[in-house]
C-alpha cells in the first residue's frame, strides 16, 4: 500500500472525494508529475540548467521513494535541510497526481511565470475560507488546475511531519486570496498536504466552504496548454521502441525511462499559435475533444511500470527494482 489520503469539505460535484482513500499512485505516476509540474516554464528550466534536470528529477524518486512510495533509507538519513527541498518537490508531484486522478484536472501549471498573467487589484478586503488566516496583499497560490470550462486553485505542501494548524491555516489562506480566473469563479480551492514517510506518504486535502473577495487572475489558456507540452513542443521526438508506446512519441531521459506524449495531442498543440480568440478557442476544443476521446486509449496503458496521464502524457520506467539495502557487516 502507498498511504492514504483524506479529503474534506469538498462540496458540490466533487463532495464524492471526502474520505480517506488509499494512494493508489505508482512510482511512474509521481515521476511522470514531477516532470510535468513543479516549476513555471519547463522550457525556462531546460534552457537554464539543462536536460539534466529531467535525469535529476526522475532519479530523485527513484532513489528517495520504494515501489509502494515508501522513503528509502537514503532519504531518512539526508540532512534535514535537504530533506525539505526534496519534500517540497515531491509534495506537488502527489497534488498533481490527486488532481489528475481523484479530480480529472488534466492542466495543473504554476501560472506565475505566463507571459499572458495579469493580477487584477481589489480595495475589497479578503474574506478567507473557514479557517483560513487572512493572507497577505501579494499572496498568490502556488498552481491553477484547468479542465475545460473549470478553473481550480491549488496550494501545495510537502513535508516530513504532520502540518501544524498555523501552516494549514496560511494555506487556506493563500487559496483564499483569489477571487476568479479569468472571469469565472473556481470550482475549488484546495489546500493539499502530502508526508513523506517509512510507512507511506500521507496526504490530506482540504476545500471549506467560504467565498474569496480577493483578486482576479486573467491568463491566455492557450498558454498554459504550450507550458504543459513544452518539453515535446521545444525538442526532438521519436517513435517509441517499447509496446506500450505505440502511438505516443517522446525520448529517454534516462536508462530505461521514456517520456512520452500522445501524437495526436502534439499534433493538436504543435504548429503556429492561434492568433485570434476565436481560434484559441477552437484548438482549446480539438486538444480537450481529442484527450476526452482517447480517455479509455490512455487507462488501458496504465501498470506498475507505464503511467498515462488524462492529458495524453505518458512515462515508462523499465528500470528494475529499487534503491538496494545496505548489508549488515558480520
Amino acid at each position: 500500500m502507498a498511504g492514504k489520503v483524506a479529503a474534506s469539505q469538498f462540496t458540490g460535484a466533487f463532495a464524492k472525494l471526502n474520505s480517506s482513500t488509499d494512494i493508489t499512485a505508482t512510482r511512474a505516476d509521481i515521476i511522470r508529475s514531477l516532470l510535468t509540474v513543479g516549476y513555471p516554464s519547463p522550457k525556462k528550466a531546460i534552457r537554464k540548467v539543462g536536460l539534466w534536470r529531467t535525469r535529476m528529477l526522475s532519479a530523485m524518486a527513484y532513489g528517495y521513494l520504494d515501489r509502494k512510495l515508501r522513503t528509502t533509507e537514503y532519504f531518512r538519513n539526508l540532512e534535514q535541510t535537504e530533506k525539505v527541498g526534496v519534500s517540497f518537490l515531491l509534495g506537488q508531484a502527489f497534488t498533481h497526481w490527486f488532481a489528475q486522478d481523484r479530480m480529472g484536472i488534466e492542466f495543473l501549471e504554476h501560472v506565475a511565470g505566463f507571459k499572458s498573467i495579469t493580477w487584477g487589484t481589489s480595495s475589497a478586503t479578503v474574506s478567507p475560507k473557514t479557517g483560513a488566516s487572512t493572507p497577505s496583499p501579494k499572496s498568490r497560490p502556488d498552481f491553477i488546475g484547468m479542465k475545460k470550462a473549470e478553473k481550480h486553485v491549488f496550494e501545495s505542501k510537502g513535508r516530513i511531519r504532520r502540518p501544524a494548524q498555523s501552516a494549514i491555516a496560511k494555506a487556506l489562506g493563500q487559496v483564499s486570496a483569489l477571487r476568479s480566473i479569468n472571469g469565472t469563479q473556481p470550482a475549488t480551492r484546495c489546500a493539499t498536504f502530502f508526508m513523506l514517510k517509512a510507512s507511506g506518504a500521507e496526504g490530506r486535502v482540504v476545500d471549506p466552504e467560504g467565498d474569496a473577495a480577493g483578486v482576479e487572475l486573467k491568463f491566455d489558456e492557450w498558454e498554459m496548454i504550450t507550458t504543459a507540452y513544452a518539453f515535446f513542443l521545444d525538442g526532438e521526438n521519436s517513435d517509441l521502441l517499447d509496446p506500450a508506446g505505440e502511438g505516443f512519441v517522446g525520448r529517454e531521459i534516462d536508462n530505461g525511462v521514456l517520456f512520452a506524449i500522445d501524437k495526436k495531442v502534439l499534433s493538436a498543440a504543435a504548429g503556429q499559435e492561434p492568433a485570434s480568440p476565436s481560434e484559441r478557442q477552437q484548438r482549446l476544443d480539438e486538444v480537450f475533444g481529442i484527450l476526452t476521446h482517447r480517455a479509455s486509449y490512455y487507462r488501458e496503458r496504465r501498470t506498475e511500470e507505464v503511467s498515462p496521464g488524462p492529458d495524453g502524457i505518458l512515462l515508462i520506467d523499465r528500470r528494475p527494482g529499487g534503491i538496494r539495502p545496505r548489508h549488515k557487516k558480520v
